[in-house]
């Protein structure tokens, strides 16, 4: 089980280019990826995107990549006749406007389009291999944290399993005194009717049969004994994507106990309906971090 919060930096020299790689994951319905790197390899994006797809299927993840050179390299290359254009273009500016100043070369490199960054293919196929190297690890690095985060929710969620498979049981036995509750109920309206007839007692157990009926919870107890034992199943199975199979199964049992909870009229299944649901609550916060 992991959890989708993680982190992980790394800092690695291969080659001629030393690559600082950092991961920070959060919770999130989808895969949401936003990788920022320096402008002058954003076509490598595409390649760090299908590498982070291999390792995560949930979460968002904001990467942070960084790659410098470690010996000089001719890779700038400067357009002469474009910085003459702006350096004649500026200076007819200042003398139209009556100015003193003058373009200058820190005025004048600030314009991007003078100094131009220039990768062969041959030279940013190496820079893309030391990079996957580094990110690779970095990834490795952010999973060991997840793989610790999820074994500290997994067995919260063992917790809670328990406590909604004690409170079922609990439901259990209340439902058995169903048809005594109902038949005593009836006993009583009869009597506050003050009728002075006598009545029919197959009859009267006819009407309480079909009272309990509408009541029966038996099904519901069974499916939510049944979701507890599946939820045990996942939780520690190696599925792909643990969370979203948790996050159903939350529903189920949520809706299980709405169901009891709107059938019965025993005020004990009341209470332990609601505190079943209290846990299955607790139980969904939980789930939402699960990759």
């Amino acid at each position: 089980m992991r959890s989708m919060t993680g982190y992980g930096r790394i800092e690695e020299n291969i080659g001629n280019y030393s690559y600082t790689v950092e991961i920070k994951s959060l919770n999130g319905k989808h895969l949401n990826i936003k990788v920022n790197l320096p402008w002058i390899y954003s076509s490598l994006e595409i390649k760090i995107n299908d590498v982070l797809k291999k390792y995560f299927k949930r979460g968002s993840l904001n990467v942070y990549i960084d790659i410098r050179l470690l010996q000089p390299k001719d890779i700038i290359k400067i357009d002469k006749a474009l910085a003459k254009s702006y350096f004649d273009a500026l200076n007819e500016l200042a003398s139209y406007l009556h100015l003193n100043d003058l373009p200058n070369l820190e005025l004048l490199v600030k314009f991007k389009e003078i100094m131009r960054y220039s990768i062969d293919e041959k030279d940013l196929e190496l820079i893309w291999n030391g990079l996957e190297e580094a990110l690779v690890k970095c990834i490795e690095n952010t999973l060991e944290v997840q793989q610790s985060e999820g074994k500290k929710i997994k067995e919260v969620l063992k917790e809670y399993i328990n406590k909604i498979e004690e409170i079922t049981l609990e439901i259990e036995k209340y439902s058995s005194k169903m048809k005594e509750y109902y038949k005593e109920k009836l006993r009583e309206s009869l009597k506050d009717m003050n009728l002075e007839v006598e009545y029919n007692k197959e009859r009267l157990e006819y009407e309480i049969a079909l009272i309990a009926e509408r009541g029966d919870i038996t099904e519901e107890i069974d499916r939510l004994k049944m979701h507890v034992k599946k939820f045990r199943e996942v939780i520690d199975s190696n599925l792909e994507v643990l969370g979203q199979n948790l996050d159903f199964l939350t529903q189920e049992m949520h809706r299980e106990f709405n169901t009891i909870a709107s059938k019965s009229k025993l005020k004990e299944i009341t209470a332990l309906s609601i505190d079943g649901r209290l846990n299955v609550n607790k139980i969904k916060e939980q789930v939402q971090n699960i990759h």
